[in-house]
């Protein structure tokens, strides 16, 4: 503490003396070159799952991934186990759980990574599974077994799905590259086909996520479209994620305007999307465009309630009820910018990360 104090009154006396000096002695006369950043860290959280329901893994721009325990008695928040970087130093787009040993994660444009849990309880790099570059890094993953047999499917940048057979812990064999683009993409300002989220939907399905607009059910492992659809005829912007609970789907987007919505409720008990709801998650509506980043639904298919984060910085909160989107809070969790958010495996508990980490329980 001394030292600290004798440091902050050396710096005052120097500021002192720069601020007294004549015009002509300083910045724009001194001798010296200027001083050049040597590099940017960005500490802003991509993406997160949880590993089981006491510990999760997030994924930053910066390539590093850092796994968290919940708090126990006594302490006041997550608390960081583990942190790692990619091999690639490429920002982490995918990080997905196969199971509680083993994560997967985006190492740039042509492989994934594997690490799994030791016995001392930490992660460690079991391997990595090369894929053609052109399908474009890793944007989202989701893990399945069906039938006794263990599948891992991965999003890619640009528009397609890769399909994985798990032969053992760490070695994933490519049975399928299926292309996703829509042959009418959105006329959004960039042309992205990222596929952001993949998430299961009865016992074989996975509802595939793309920036360029569409809406696709595929069967696992075969790869066979089961339905495609546009998420809003006029929509100007591509889906950020979606969220499943038994039939009920939740589709995040971005609205562009005050007539815009970017949040849809789709009933697919039919088999198929049917539009049931839209709601437009702002409370600035002077915005041009209001980004909502990420859904999660949870509860029951009978009482469906759901979060969603978007880039006010606010985490909303809200409930399905008879086919209608219904908002019931909003809470402010980050200056801006939206949080990533996930659900815990088998609780509702909830992990948000911007710029801080938090974790929220429903209450009724």
């Amino acid at each position: 503490m001394a030292f600290r104090y004798v440091a902050l009154r050396m710096a005052a006396a120097l500021f002192g003396a720069i601020a007294s000096a004549p015009l002509a002695a300083r910045a724009a006369d001194l001798a010296a070159p200027a001083i050049a950043a040597a590099g940017t860290t960005h500490n802003r959280a991509q993406v997160l799952d949880w590993i089981d329901d006491t510990r999760f893994a997030l994924g930053r721009w910066d390539g590093t991934v850092s796994v968290f325990r919940v708090p126990r008695a006594g302490e006041s928040g997550p608390v960081v186990e583990q942190a790692w970087a990619a091999a690639s130093g490429r920002g982490i787009e995918m990080l997905t759980t196969i199971d509680a040993r083993v994560v997967v994660v985006s190492d740039g444009p042509d492989r994934l990574a594997l690490w799994k849990q030791g016995r001392d309880g930490r992660f460690a790099p079991a391997g990595t599974q090369r894929h053609a570059p052109e399908v474009g890094t890793a944007n989202s993953g989701a893990a399945l077994r069906i039938d006794g047999e263990d599948w891992f499917v991965s999003g890619h940048e640009n528009g397609h799905v890769l399909i994985w057979k798990r032969h053992s812990d760490t070695r994933l064999a490519l049975v399928k590259s299926v292309d996703l683009h829509s042959a009418n993409p959105i006329a959004a300002p960039y042309p992205l086909k990222n596929i952001r989220d993949l998430v299961r939907w009865r016992d074989r399905y996975l509802i595939a996520a793309s920036e360029d607009g569409d809406l696709v059910a595929l069967e696992i492992p075969g790869g066979r479209e089961i339905f495609r659809r546009r998420y809003n005829a006029e929509a100007k912007r591509g889906i950020n994620d979606v969220a499943v609970l038994g039939d009920w789907l939740l589709v995040a987007n971005c609205a562009v305007g005050a007539g815009d919505r970017n949040l849809w409720l789709f009933d697919l008990a039919g088999g198929a999307p049917q539009l049931r709801d839209a709601a437009n998650l702002a409370l600035d509506t002077q915005r041009s465009q209001v980004f909502n980043f990420e859904v999660e639904l949870v509860g029951s298919p009978a009482q469906p309630a759901f979060f969603s984060s978007t880039e006010e910085g606010l985490l909303w909160r809200g409930t399905v009820d008879d086919g209608r989107i219904v908002v019931s809070g909003v809470t402010k969790v980050a200056p801006d910018g939206g949080a990533v958010l996930d659900k815990a495996p088998s609780s509702d508990t909830l992990a948000a990360a911007a710029y801080q980490i938090l974790l929220f329980k429903p209450t009724p």
